[in-house]
């Protein structure tokens, strides 16, 4: 499994070819912020219009999977999963959320997903907790994701890389 980075902006979105575009959403959160927030825009507040039909809440597992648009993005399809009320997300919740979203996705048979992981100033979650937790639960569906494509900012990724880079030596050197 290979992970890489894609920069959180409008223009990377756009341009951001995969099988799937996993985008966590909190029931208590609005207006929708990072990843989520750029792809509503891009969506023309499609993923708005779904949260005020009561179609997408936000509710702990909860799941939607959406087409996009033509000529809006290039990802396949969305998956949009609920990650609940963002106060309650601690570490269990976190690695429970993580789960989620893999058995999702591997449930689509795709072999390449990219995910925007909930951290930073909203979350007591900072990126290197939540990269190594990530690391922990995909490692064992390795062999049935080809690629995970992190989308994050500029910051993030110098935190994430080597700690991504760390668990590679350690699970080579463990085989």
């Amino acid at each position: 499994m290979e992970f890489r980075f894609a920069p959180l902006s409008l223009p990377s979105l756009d341009e951001l070819k995969t099988e799937v575009l996993c985008l966590p959403v909190f029931s208590d959160v609005r207006p929708l912020r990072g990843a989520a927030g750029l792809v509503d825009w891009r969506l023309c507040g499609r993923l708005s219009q779904l949260m005020l039909r009561g179609d997408l809440s936000g509710e702990f597992d909860q799941a939607l999977l959406m087409p996009p648009p033509e000529h809006r993005l290039l990802a396949e399809r969305i998956l949009c999963v609920g990650a609940g009320p963002h106060a309650g997300l601690d570490e269990a919740r976190f690695r429970a959320l993580l789960r989620v979203v893999l058995t999702r996705v591997l449930a689509l048979r795709v072999r390449t997903v990219a995910l925007a992981l909930p951290h930073g100033s909203l979350f007591w979650l900072e990126p290197a907790q939540a990269i190594d937790l990530l690391v922990d639960e995909a490692l064992v569906h390795s062999e049935r994701i080809d690629e995970i494509v992190l989308v994050e900012s500029e910051e993030a990724r110098r935190v994430m890389e080597p700690r991504i880079e760390r668990a590679r030596r350690r699970a080579l050197a463990d085989s």
